[in-house]
């Protein structure tokens, strides 16, 4: 869940939109957690991936509405800056 977190506002600023993590379990119970940009694409994924599913149906977590920022730029973070967003969530 942390390091999907870490990812989730780079797939914001791609899609232009508030993404969300789902909890995914596969048939064998292992938990992963991806990001969607709504149900739609999270039905298409359990629709190709039959062996998974997702409990809730909704992601387990969002920051609500899409916000553009000034000088936004996709790049990997040193540890000391994921260890600085972190501690703000």
């Amino acid at each position: 869940m942390e390091i999907a977190k870490l990812y989730l506002r780079t797939a914001d600023y791609t899609t232009k939109t508030s993404c969300g993590i789902y909890e995914i379990e596969n048939s064998k119970g292992r938990v992963s957690y991806k990001i969607f940009a709504g149900n739609e694409d999270l039905h298409l994924f359990l629709k190709k991936n039959r062996d998974k599913k997702c409990k809730q149906m909704a992601p387990v977590f969002t920051v609500g509405e899409y916000k553009e920022y000034p000088h936004t730029e996709v790049r990997k973070l040193t540890s000391d800056e994921i260890k600085q967003y972190m501690s703000e969530r």
